[in-house]
């Protein structure tokens, strides 16, 4: 099975202005760094950028990632990541005979190792699913716990998400009976070419899940965010 591993990264942040240029460990950039990550599982040649911007073009070319110019259209704020992967293919792969899977690393998910790439393809060449997620296991968000806040003849009143006989509401069970609850965290999307190309869908179907830990799910869109990022990888180093 041959996968197309695009990172798709835009120019513009509003919360985190140049976020994905910024430094996240001894000098190297959230996109290197990203781009390093996928050459380490991934043939060079499949490895593809896909931006707008001349800095982040520039980053890419210099740490050895194709480059795949997108359109001002493809890169504004309500831009699917969906509608990027299906401009990425028909610029590599219209005729549909080259790649057989198509893998999305995002910038912003910089914890993932090596380790979680490696299990979602080994999970995709199986055969046995349509489609990988990374995610985490969460303590307490459970869904038997949350609600909506409604008005209902002039009063404010709080109506669990669940209804009462679904299988997960669970509100009076303890803590350690409740079904245990994941949560996607973006590191890493992998979707074979006959499910994309049916349902223009990055997951779905018979999905797997590759686990990682809360510490490293962080998803970078704050200079909070970033600091947590960077005291991870700069404590896992020393």
């Amino acid at each position: 099975m041959r996968i197309l591993c695009i990172i798709p990264v835009r120019g513009g942040s509003k919360q985190l202005p140049r976020k994905n240029c910024m430094e996240i460990i001894q000098g190297v950039s959230l996109l290197e760094w990203t781009i390093r990550q996928a050459h380490s599982v991934y043939d060079n040649e499949d490895v593809i950028v896909s931006t707008e911007n001349k800095e982040l073009s520039s980053i890419a070319q210099t740490t050895g990632a194709r480059v795949i110019d997108r359109p001002d259209e493809l890169a504004q704020d309500d831009t699917t990541t969906a509608a990027v992967v299906e401009h990425v293919l028909q610029q590599l792969d219209s005729d549909k005979k080259t790649y057989n899977a198509i893998a999305i690393l995002q910038v912003t998910s910089a914890l993932r190792e090596k380790k979680d790439v490696e299990k979602s393809i080994q999970m995709i060449t199986s055969g046995k699913y349509d489609s990988i997620i990374s995610g985490f296991e969460t303590i307490n968000s459970h869904p038997a716990k949350q609600y909506t806040i409604n008005k209902i003849k002039g009063m404010i009143v709080a109506e669990p998400i669940l209804p009462d006989k679904h299988p997960l509401q669970q509100q009076h069970a303890y803590r350690q009976k409740r079904a245990k609850i994941y949560q996607r965290n973006g590191a890493i999307f992998l979707v074979t070419r006959k499910y994309f190309d049916k349902t223009k869908l990055l997951w779905g179907g018979r999905v797997g899940f590759v686990q990682m830990p809360f510490e490293r799910s962080i998803d970078i869109d704050t200079e909070d965010e970033l600091k947590q990022a960077r005291f991870f990888l700069n404590r896992k180093n020393n």
